[in-house]
């Protein structure tokens, strides 16, 4: 994953950045700002801090609570539970002859919006990149949908509230025209769906940072809870000495942690410039986000958290890590709230393998299989397939797609639409029975759905004892899959999706591909040759990069881009697959001129083209059957 987007700024203390206690004025916990939402059907918590002992009034919608501050001039109220409502009132605290009062507030759905990199990149971010992002903002207006941006910060001590050097100015915005591009993209895409079907407003808490592991975001209590139960995992004293160990072999201007305390002395006494914890490495220390942008957030109510992370490490028991670190917030905030989380993207810059092939690729999504099979088919965990949605970098640009996707989500569990579709099939178990294994899915849909790719490869690789590897016969039972091979008379494993760019074979009616799989997970993968490619350059040059972004039994598409760069053109090879004639090819319904149909070394057939590079998809199809790709995507 990429550093730190420069965007973030990076704050890192040893110890709890203030006092709420030594702030005696009467004041609300900085969540709480004007054009805020308020989560609808569900009790809500106002906190703050005043005079110790001190008696607080709070109203709100013709509620009105009173409460005494603690010993630390801490105090809290709890209202009842409102229905939305699209009025701006105003929440008003009076304590003594002190009072403040939050305006325009709002009352929907609200939305903690975490992870890494693919959810925190914004608008802006991702516009450098796909300048199509900037379009988005055309259809920005929507005065009922609130987002506050809160800074990033690290702390080895959780904080009771943001940190009022850093992190306190984030404001609550209403999402138009000019704010959009400070919204995280696939919760830009989410919060718009929400609205305009649920017809409620949509709070949006954006604290995703790139560049993050799950690690940085679990409680220490999380940690060692369980180091425990996982001896093989670190309990918080190790990985912050493994984190300490990174730091000290990083030549940065401190060598510890500690060292960084004494440059955040200094650097407070007089803010100018970056951070001197601004860098890649404070992240790997174990919950310094959790910390500062997750538990002076408790106890918010929210609907839920939408969560996209995993290409960060570490993957060591990440299904065990997750659900332990889900089941912390949820008891932090004291709501059993929806948990809403992506899987990986495909890597496109290489062909679906010609011969049974593996790699590691799929590994952290299995673990995102694993815990989702835990939650059950019920339960507040939601996971949404977004394998097909990947490009070539790691950055991809299909987040409308996810968002939408989230949203779906949503309408299915939480909103009691069940007969939505967001997701492709997804195993709940697999058996191996004698010389076939036999694979049960979820979320089939309008039913299961078997397509071979080209030349009749089926994607499911079916593994023997002694490490042999085959393309399995697939047999489609109601909502099982049955695959086998009459050469594989006693199967080891099965596998699916299990490459860069898998063959996408398996479907709903709906046309969502099926989540990556093995029967027996978290065993040795056996990597196999994935043979010649469907496309390649002909002269490769640096930052040209390749995409094939969709491989079916009769064409398959792709495109070549150069970030940043002018439209320019390159030569490229399109090979023949065995099972057609001839290869029709074409842009935009266009035919591109094929020449003479040659052979490479090992007798595979191909076109030489000219490629456009930052131009449209690429089409090449089975002559005698052309595919139409019009509907590969469903939003």
């Amino acid at each position: 994953m990429k550093p730190f987007l420069l965007s973030f700024i990076y704050a890192v203390v040893g110890i709890c950045a203030f006092s709420s206690s030594a702030l005696a004025e009467l004041r609300l916990a900085s969540v709480f700002k004007d054009h805020m939402v308020l989560q609808r059907q569900k009790p809500l918590s106002i906190w703050g801090w005043a005079e110790p002992n001190q008696t607080i009034g709070v109203s709100f919608g013709g509620q009105e609570k009173s409460t005494q501050a603690d010993e630390n001039g801490r105090w809290q109220v709890e209202f009842a539970a409102f229905e939305a409502s699209t009025d701006g009132r105003s929440l008003s605290v009076q304590a003594g002859s002190e009072s403040k009062e939050i305006k325009d507030v709002l009352i929907g759905e609200v939305w903690i919006c975490a992870g890494q990199s693919n959810m925190a990149r914004p608008l802006f971010n991702d516009s450098i990149d796909y300048p199509f992002f900037k379009n988005y903002t055309e259809d920005a207006e929507y005065p009922q949908i609130r987002f506050i941006d809160i800074q990033t910060y690290a702390s080895t001590t959780p904080l009771n509230d943001l940190d009022p050097q850093i992190q306190a100015s984030a404001q609550w915005q209403i999402l138009n025209k000019n704010s959009s591009l400070k919204t995280m993209s696939i919760a830009f895409f989410f919060a718009k769906e929400l609205n305009k079907t649920l017809g409620v407003p949509v709070g949006l808490i954006q604290v995703a940072v790139s560049g993050t592991p799950l690690t940085s975001w679990m409680a220490k209590e999380t940690f060692d809870s369980t180091a425990a139960e996982f001896p093989d995992l670190p309990d918080y004293n190790k990985a912050f000495e493994a984190a300490e160990e990174k730091l000290a072999n990083a030549s940065l201007s401190y060598p510890d942690w500690a060292g960084l305390q004494t440059e955040l002395e200094a650097w407070r006494k007089s803010p100018k410039g970056r951070w001197p914890g601004f860098n890649g490495i404070i992240p790997d220390y174990p919950a310094v986000l959790y910390n500062t942008l997750i538990h002076p957030l408790a106890p918010f109510a929210i609907r839920g958290v939408l969560w996209h992370q995993g290409e960060s490490g570490p993957g060591l028991k990440h299904k065990e890590r997750l659900l332990a670190n889900i089941a912390q917030w949820q008891k932090l905030f004291g709501q059993d709230f929806y948990f809403i989380w992506g899987s990986l993207t495909r890597n496109t810059s290489t062909s679906p393998p010609l011969q049974p092939s593996m790699d590691a690729s799929a590994g952290m999504d299995e673990e995102f299989l694993l815990a989702s099979q835990a939650f059950g088919p019920d339960g507040r965990g939601v996971l949404v397939n977004f394998s097909d949605l990947g490009n070539s970098t790691t950055h991809w640009a299909m987040k409308e797609e996810a968002g939408k996707r989230m949203a779906a989500a949503s309408y299915a569990r939480i909103f009691g639409k069940a007969e939505v579709v967001f997701t492709g099939p997804e195993l709940i178990t697999a058996t191996i029975d004698g010389d076939k294994v036999r694979a049960k899915f979820g979320h089939t849909g309008g039913g299961l759905v078997y397509a071979p790719s080209v030349n009749g490869i089926s994607g499911v690789v079916l593994e023997g004892k002694s490490g042999e590897m085959v393309w399995a016969n697939v047999v489609i039972e109601g909502d099982t899959a049955v695959f086998s091979h009459p050469d594989i008379t006693n199967p080891s494993n099965v596998s699916y999706g299990w490459q860069n760019n898998p063959h996408e074979t398996l479907f709903n009616k709906e046309g969502f591909p099926a989540f990556s799989f093995r029967a027996v997970p978290r065993t040795r993968i056996n990597k196999g040759t994935p043979g010649t490619p469907l496309v390649e350059m002909v002269a490769p040059a640096k930052g040209v990069e390749l995409s094939i972004n969709h491989v079916r039994r009769d064409g398959y598409l792709f495109n070549i881009v150069q970030r940043k760069a002018p439209n320019s053109n390159t030569t490229v090879r399109v090979f023949i697959p065995a099972e057609w004639k001839a290869a029709s090819v074409t842009s935009r319904g266009a035919s591109i001129e094929t020449g003479p149909i040659q052979n490479n070394a090992e007798g595979i057939r191909f076109y030489e083209i000219p490629a456009e590079i930052n131009g449209p998809d690429i089409q090449v199809s089975n002559a005698d059957k052309i595919p139409d790709f019009s509907k590969i995507h469903r939003f």
